[in-house]
């Protein structure tokens, strides 16, 4: 069985990943939803019969946890309220066995495609097909998990950040995964687009996500973690794309990095 567990914050784009969960060719799995949002929330995960946990106060990293602790698969699927599952994509999954896997996504958007959609998905593109997966780098991350990697992972930090681990909002994927890979170098990567995202469609969007970032990484100072707070880490090669398209990347990546840093500053 699959343990597919998800956050939820606003709630927006829920329907499409409850669909997308439910119309699924493989249906052997259990959805839990940690909802730290409105009741409405709670009204639609009952109306699809998945399971809620109370989340009310619950930073990111803790949500992801929460989650966990209520899951009994063999195998758990990371998800967020953004994300929703290309038809096939749990019956591809429950073919591996990998302790970890990396799965590519394609990015969608409300309305069309804009040169940020556009940048965020050359940089998916380029981060699996021109990149490793050092955990360290924290762009190539694994959703789907052995379970018990996964439960061992979130007791290292547990340890690690003692109370801090409950104020961890960014980078608690990347943190999940650095753990993991003390655990296991089994990763996979799988490059079919199995995920489909709605990722930032605006520069509104992009600054204040990036600040906020920049803002929350800091609980991180004075931790095992610290080495989380340098930037070089998140340098990436770049294989695909025209020049103009590259031209394009470098754009968003100013455009995630000075807000980051903002927020890690000021």
């Amino acid at each position: 069985m699959i343990s597919i567990e998800i956050p939820v914050l606003h709630g927006k784009y829920l329907r499409d990943v409850f669909e997308s969960i439910r119309s699924q060719s493989f249906q052997d799995y259990e959805v839990i939803i940690v909802n730290s949002g409105p009741p409405l929330i709670s009204d639609l995960i009952k109306e699809y019969g998945f399971k809620e946990v109370e989340g009310k106060n619950s930073k990111l990293l803790h949500a992801r946890y929460q989650a966990h602790l209520e899951s009994h698969g063999d195998f758990s699927l990371i998800l967020d309220e953004t994300r929703y599952l290309e038809k096939n994509a749990l019956l591809k999954l429950s073919s591996l066995k990998s302790d970890m896997t990396i799965i590519h996504e394609t990015e969608v958007a409300e309305g069309g495609k804009s040169i940020w959609v556009k940048g965020a998905q050359l940089d998916k593109d380029n981060i699996i097909y021109c990149n490793s997966v050092e955990s360290i780098k924290g762009f190539a991350l694994p959703r789907y998990f052995n379970s018990k990697i996964l439960s061992k992972s979130f007791t290292s930090l547990l340890n690690n950040l003692g109370e801090k681990f409950y104020d961890v909002v960014f980078p608690d994927h990347e943190l999940i995964y650095y753990e993991a890979s003390k655990i296991s170098s089994d990763v996979n990567i799988v490059k079919d687009p199995l995920i489909y995202h709605y990722g930032d469609s605006s520069l509104f969007e992009i600054l204040r996500k990036y600040y906020r970032y920049g803002k929350t990484i800091n609980v991180l100072r004075g931790t095992k973690y610290n080495n989380f707070l340098s930037i070089k880490r998140k340098k990436r090669n770049i294989c695909k794309g025209t020049i103009k398209d590259k031209l394009i990347l470098y754009i968003l990546y100013l455009s995630r990095g000075i807000p980051f840093i903002l927020g890690k500053y000021l």
